[in-house]
């Protein structure tokens, strides 16, 4: 389904559990290929465990979330960047189960408690999300218009102008010859050139 965050969707695809004995080879190449995984576990079902299962099979398939780990000879490992989602928050002894969870895996990922059926934790887990996507959002306007906030560009941290226009129109990127910014130029309108580093929230006006 999607993910409503502001003013943009993000796509959450639900998997089946990662369970032995083997991981279908469909399900390998959708984690493969994710931007990053939400690990769910159950706080009320010890989640260190289930922790545990997880990052075996996903070893198995040559997956690695967290500490980095060495490469054998001939073998390609896929490091994906991860969220560790604890879910059931309000259930018995939850807190003191997250509390562990934290303590073993917060070096190495970020660790996040929610409940479902108290709405805690839910907003911070939008957030959590769209900067562990490591994107930012970029808004076009013409001269003499205001921006439209509703329709942004969404492209990665540390793109460049060049890289936004681009994402407009594959030509504009080779008929730029400048552009107006509001957000990160030292002053609004600001004429930068298409090297320019953009930063979330940034308007930009293109110049062909």
């Amino acid at each position: 389904g999607m993910m409503e965050f502001e003013n943009i969707q993000i796509q959450l695809i639900d998997t089946p559990p990662l369970a032995p004995p083997s991981i279908e080879w469909w399900l390998r190449h959708m984690l493969i290929r994710a931007d990053a995984l939400l690990v769910m576990v159950d706080l009320s079902d010890a989640p260190l465990v289930q922790m545990e299962g997880i990052t075996a099979q996903l070893e198995k398939i040559r997956i690695v979330i967290g500490e980095r780990k060495a490469e054998e000879p001939g073998i390609i490992l896929y490091q994906k960047k991860a969220l560790i989602i604890g879910s059931k928050l309000d259930l018995n002894n939850a807190s003191e189960n997250y509390a562990s969870l934290k303590s073993k895996y917060e070096g190495q990922l970020p660790v996040m408690a929610i409940s479902a059926k108290e709405g805690t934790g839910l907003e911070e887990l939008r957030c959590e999300i769209y900067q562990m996507l490591d994107i930012i959002r970029v808004y076009t306007k013409t001269p003499r218009q205001k921006p439209d906030f509703n329709d942004p560009i969404i492209i990665k941290r540390g793109s460049t102008l060049e890289d936004a226009a681009a994402d407009v129109h594959k030509d504009f990127a080779h008929k730029l010859k400048y552009a107006r910014i509001w957000g990160s130029g030292k002053h609004d309108g600001l004429m930068v050139k298409r090297d320019h580093i953009l930063v979330d929230g940034d308007v930009i006006e293109l110049h062909l």
